[in-house]
């Protein structure tokens, strides 16, 4: 009994020495976002998510008894699932600490089902040079100053990181122009490919983060930067070898990724460049992965080595009222690591190049603005060789025109 009433009075005791460091001058909360409602045209049908919505690359060719490519095939459509709400929480202190928060929804949340889905949830701890941040948002490799200002909803993928995940997020101010940026990232919702399909298990098993280092300078007309990626996963716990005997193994794949970017704005002119290299990158929503480059007969135990890509975007926007651009875009595929065998875990192993060329004009008053993205896209599919590190070879070219109006309300 006395335990007992010890550990209720300590209970008691956190809530009144949180209140002697807490001081909550005064907790704003601001709500912004947007209504938005897009009709989009396309030539051909593609691969995507969000039931069309958010569109990666045209699909490869599929032919009838006929020769007639099945997948040439137009549609057309309406969304208004991507509107947004955001919220921002402000105004709590702990000593010289503030602390805030910051939560973002949208209605993607699966195919056609207009489901509710949290897109950033995060905490803030900012002191004079430093802030820490805890919770989902932006994967660092997205660089939240350096992407391009297209209308689509896949934000320029596949020439662009397309991810949200959970981190530990520490920015430190070097000087008033100077950041490092350090982060450990784990997966939930963009998720690796592996034996069982994606799951974020093939992380979670390797019990080790995606760690991420960053340089960033910035002035009134310039970001540049340049960053670091490190990612580990655990493809399988066991095998299966001859005879059905099963074999615990904790056979680990480790890949890169490493990007460069720059943005400059003068007046109404703004130029935005990035490129990145990165190996089984399929979690961010990019071709890649993996592929197992050796098997054990006797046991069933695998080997991995990693996709290889290289990532590119130019985008560049004039104006203010009226705004025009353009983004242009370029993949390529280097294949593997090491020669692979004829098992991938990986999205579009078969592609081996893809362009985009996307104009954009833009009007805008006050909350208003309406915008016409035409988007040009091409992917290249060839054969995967086996016996030369995977690369693609002999592709042939396939292309999907789409049209996107969009109408936004922001508040």
């Amino acid at each position: 009994m006395k335990n007992f009433l010890l550990i209720c009075l300590a209970c008691l005791s956190v809530p009144l020495y949180a209140q002697t460091i807490l001081t909550e001058k005064k907790v704003n909360m601001s709500i912004s976002g947007f209504v938005k409602n897009d009709f989009i045209f396309d030539t051909r049908r593609n691969a995507e998510a969000v039931d069309g919505l958010y569109t990666l690359w045209p699909s490869k060719p599929v032919y009838d008894a006929n020769g007639e490519d099945i997948n040439a095939q137009p549609s057309a459509r309406m969304f208004c699932i991507s509107t947004r709400f955001a919220s921002r929480f402000s105004g709590l202190e702990i000593g010289n600490v503030k602390v805030g928060a910051y939560v973002e929804l949208d209605f993607t949340g699966n195919d056609a089902a207009n489901s509710v889905r949290f897109r950033h949830a995060y905490t803030t701890f900012d002191w004079s040079k430093t802030q820490l941040l805890f919770g989902r948002t932006w994967h660092p490799t997205f660089v939240e100053k350096v992407f391009p200002g297209v209308m689509a909803l896949n934000t320029g993928v596949p020439f662009q990181v397309f991810n949200r995940s959970p981190q530990l997020r520490l920015t430190h101010h070097l000087t008033k122009n100077f950041d490092v940026i350090a982060a450990a990232i784990y997966q939930i919702n963009y998720i690796n490919y592996g034996p069982d399909g994606a799951s974020s298990r093939y992380q979670r098993d390797a019990m080790i983060p995606n760690l991420h280092l960053q340089l960033q300078y910035f002035n009134a007309n310039w970001v540049m930067g340049a960053g670091f990626d490190w990612k580990t996963i655990q493809p399988r716990s066991y095998t299966t070898g001859a005879n059905n005997k099963t074999y615990v193994t904790d056979e680990k794949l480790s890949s890169i990724a490493a990007l460069a970017y720059l943005k400059y704005t003068k007046g109404k002119f703004e130029l935005k460049a990035k490129s990145m290299f990165g190996q089984n990158v399929s979690e961010s929503l990019l071709p890649g992965g993996y592929a197992v480059a050796s098997v054990d007969p006797a046991t069933g135990y695998e080997t991995y080595t990693p996709t290889n890509h290289l990532f590119n975007f130019i985008n560049i926007m004039y104006g203010n009222a009226w705004k025009v651009g353009f983004l242009a875009g370029y993949m390529k595929n280097f294949g593997t690591s090491e020669n692979p065998t004829a098992t991938f875990y990986a999205r579009g192993a078969d592609v081996d190049e893809c362009f985009r060329f996307a104009p954009q004009v833009t009007w805008k008053y006050k909350h208003l603005m309406i915008s016409l993205e035409p988007e040009i896209t091409t992917a290249t599919y060839g054969t995967i060789d086996l016996n030369d590190k995977g690369k693609v070879k002999n592709a042939d070219a396939v292309t999907n025109f789409r049209s996107l109006f969009t109408v936004f309300y922001l508040f």
